[in-house]
């Protein structure tokens, strides 16, 4: 009996016994990779298939991304035979038995089977080559990512029952959930992000794990935490992910104000605005503005390493929500149709970019804009939008309109957006019109 925290129906994956490769992908594949297959056969050593592109050829997904190869040679062997195959090869991981290669637009990892044990202190593995690869697939994170595919012979090696789990759509560990998240504790947001990402669900003993091992997280890197939460939120559908960050604590611990909160968080919201621009930034603003003020996400933000970028977004959606908020609360005391609309002008002069965002932030908090300040704002967008954006004149032509420079171009200017938020968008002609009149009433 598997525990679902999300709420959600796991979908069904393939059932046992299926096909480990279609037989398009299967000579894709080998276009990609048989003459190196070969000469490890040849060489006496068995070659393996590992990782995502096993889990997401069994899941249909067909093949992508760069290949992960286990093998039983040594890293010297493996630089050997991969040389005699590839346009390039490097050694950087070296070390850790891991040698990379690439041919043409092909780009392989070939690493040596290891066992690893770690330091109480450091998510840094001391590495051990072992010629099993059961030992192997072992140590990987989750079942459904400790398959293998042996070639040649496309035999399934599947010893975690992983292909079972995809059907049934579990998350579970090959080994102890503890000692897993104690020697890694990064694995337990890949959790959440599998969970969101294959639609599982994690078993009750990978909860209880998670919430007894949250603490370890100390000794991963700001870096690394924020680089795993943003690959949760640029998924499609991302929600059964952060539901399971709330359900075993990682959120509050990630995002302290959620520990203090009595507000619900807003999961589902989070997949409803896929269709939007600025994604990860906009669910940044969706799940910080609920307990934070723009000040507040800001040091969220920075505290999680998020690039400058991603920080100024997010800050710029909860401040035009938040604008959007109050100019919808003022305009529910407007005397008229006029006032309402200098609103919406107001609105969409300080904050057009980031509009849709705050209102899709504002629906995903409950605060959603009614009647009559939408149909305002909507219309005020369509006939007025770029326009009040930008001044029809600039400094430049201030200064030479009215004879002067320094703080009075500046305060000239001021007043012309005053005007263009009163009445509406102005020209060239009608704004010198303008400023023209209001100077020499300020000399008399």
């Amino acid at each position: 009996m598997t525990s679902n925290p999300a709420g959600s129906t796991p979908a069904r994956g393939p059932q046992p016994g299926t096909q480990v490769l279609s037989d398009d992908d299967r000579r894709a594949l080998l276009e990609r990779i048989e003459p190196l297959a070969a000469a490890f056969a040849g060489a006496g050593h068995r070659f393996f298939l590992v990782g995502g592109l096993v889990r997401d050829a069994l899941l249909g997904h067909g093949l992508s991304g760069d290949i992960d190869i286990t093998t039983d040679a040594k890293p010297d062997q493996i630089a050997v035979l991969a040389a005699a195959w590839a346009d390039t090869v490097w050694d950087q991981g070296k070390r850790f038995g891991t040698i990379g290669a690439r041919r043409g637009s092909t780009t392989v990892e070939i690493t040596t089977h290891r066992a690893e044990s770690y330091d109480r202190g450091s998510r840094k593995p001391h590495v051990r080559f072992s010629d099993d690869v059961a030992v192997d697939l072992s140590r990987r994170d989750f079942t459904v990512n400790a398959m293998a595919i042996e070639l040649p012979g496309w035999a399934l090696l599947d010893p975690f029952d992983g292909l079972t789990d995809l059907a049934d759509g579990v998350l579970r560990t090959p080994s102890s959930p503890e000692g897993l998240f104690a020697d890694d504790p990064l694995r337990m947001l890949r959790a959440a992000r599998f969970s969101a990402q294959l639609s599982l669900v994690a078993t009750p003993e990978l909860v209880a794990a998670v919430r007894s091992s949250r603490a370890r997280l100390a000794i991963v890197s700001r870096e690394r935490i924020e680089a795993e939460l943003t690959k949760l939120l640029e998924l499609p559908q991302p929600s059964a992910g952060v539901r399971f960050l709330e359900h075993t604590g990682l959120l509050g611990d990630l995002l302290p104000p959620w520990r203090r909160a009595d507000a619900a968080v807003p999961a589902a919201a989070l997949d409803d605005v896929a269709h939007l621009s600025d994604l990860v930034a906009l669910r940044w603003a969706i799940l910080l503005g609920p307990v934070c003020d723009e000040a507040a996400a800001a040091r969220c933000l920075s505290a999680l390493r998020c690039d400058n970028a991603t920080r100024r977004k997010a800050a710029a959606i909860l401040g035009a929500a938040r604008a959007l908020e109050a100019a919808a609360a003022a305009a529910t005391v407007a005397t008229d149709h006029a006032a309402g609309r200098r609103l919406a002008r107001q609105l969409v002069a300080d904050h057009e970019p980031e509009l849709d965002a705050a209102a899709a932030s504002a629906a995903a908090w409950g605060r959603a804009v009614h009647e009559p300040f939408a149909s305002w704002l909507a219309e005020v967008r369509a006939g007025e939008g770029a326009s009040l954006r930008r001044l029809p004149i600039d400094g430049r032509r201030v200064m030479e309109l009215l004879g002067t420079s320094g703080p009075a171009v500046g305060e000239a200017l001021e007043w012309l957006r005053t005007q263009q938020i009163e009445h509406g968008p102005l020209d060239a002609e009608r704004a010198c019109q303008l400023l023209t009149a209001w100077n020499q009433g300020r000399e008399h």
